[in-house]
């Protein structure tokens, strides 16, 4: 992918997780997380739940950069990341990340209104990233890879 168009890829995600369009409309404010009568959590929505998928991926192009002093590339996940997840991440190493790519698109594994978790390819094998929604924008809140059945 060109620069030019992982610049793009990065900025849509960011409007999208932020909640607005990307000409700069405004959102309408973040879902609750619902219940259903049953106690379980409501699915998420296609365009949310498309969103979230769009942040997990846009994640793992970030953090798949082993080659990334850690300077750049905390200055790149950050943004994406809750902060509790981004004071793990402050004491990685980029060196010891795995994969140097997504090698596909994220494919969903549960997804409620609250949470979304998928597992997105990679060079390395998969990487499982759960994705939160906090504060009306999608941050990534843990990311690991798959082990082997």
């Amino acid at each position: 992918m060109s620069r030019r168009r992982l610049a793009a890829a990065c900025g849509l995600a960011f409007a999208v997780m932020a909640g607005c369009s990307p000409a700069g409309g405004s959102s309408a404010p973040a879902e609750p997380a619902a219940v259903t009568s049953s106690g379980h959590a409501a699915a998420v929505s296609g365009p949310r739940r498309n969103a979230a998928l769009l942040a997990a991926l846009t994640y793992v192009r970030l953090w798949a950069r082993p080659t990334l002093d850690r300077t750049a590339w905390y200055t790149g996940v950050k943004p994406m990341v809750t902060p509790a997840y981004a004071q793990l991440l402050a004491d990685s190493s980029p060196a010891q990340v795995p994969a140097r790519a997504a090698t596909g698109s994220p494919r969903l594994v549960t997804a409620d209104t609250a949470v979304v978790v998928a597992d997105v390819p990679t060079d390395a094998g998969l990487i499982r990233v759960t994705v939160a929604s906090t504060g009306g924008r999608w941050l990534i809140d843990d990311a690991r890879p798959v082990s082997a059945p």
